[in-house]
């Protein structure tokens, strides 16, 4: 009687285990998503040259994030530290879960940004980076201007895409946060053509 009761058990996890693969399987997508930056010509014209503080920009960017996509399904909160910290919740299986992730920020020459994925938690559990982020990417809608490569395990932010009034846009110069050294062009953009 035991081992009838070992061998079911032993046949429904592995059912189990099959199913939960199948699913994951059927969610990811057939082809990662490249980044596609527009490469449209534009004369440019550095109008201010900012220099702040992480804590300043905090306040900004959260503030930004409330304004702009307080529509948005994902929701989440930005803090920096000596990274880029995103503390949020997500939907999934009808609860809400609560998400915190890391990121180290690159500065790119075209002064847009890089965020390489260091650590993600979903509640107290640690998940693989490139399943959470295909799954965000599949299931939320996000800004043109960010960017999710999940084979990359990063989130492109493209700060020349980012709309402004009057065609302002932004170009990230220094984004150090260990030395609290951030520095930002506002550039008035007018396209070539």
């Amino acid at each position: 009687m035991k081992k009838w009761k070992w061998l079911f058990f032993s046949l429904l996890i592995i059912n189990v285990f099959f199913l939960i693969v199948a699913t994951i399987m059927a969610l990811m997508p057939s082809r990662e998503r490249e980044y596609s930056i527009s490469q449209d010509i534009w004369e440019e014209r550095e109008l201010l040259g900012i220099i702040t503080e992480k804590e300043d920009l905090n306040v900004l960017i959260n503030n930004y994030l409330q304004k702009e996509f307080n529509n948005y399904t994902l929701n989440y909160e930005i803090r920096l530290t000596d990274f880029v910290e995103v503390y949020g919740s997500i939907k999934a299986f009808e609860n809400e879960l609560d998400i915190s992730m890391d990121f180290e920020p690159e500065v790119q020459e075209n002064g847009d940004i890089l965020l390489k994925q260091k650590s993600l938690s979903v509640g107290k559990l640690s998940l693989p980076v490139r399943t959470f982020l295909k799954y965000v990417n599949n299931n939320y809608s996000l800004p043109d201007w960010v960017q999710i490569n999940a084979k990359d395990e990063s989130v492109y932010i493209a700060l020349q895409e980012l709309k402004m009034k009057n065609d302002l846009r932004v170009k990230l110069k220094k984004f150090n946060l260990e030395r609290n050294d951030i520095q930002f062009t506002l550039i008035s953009t007018k396209e070539r053509g």
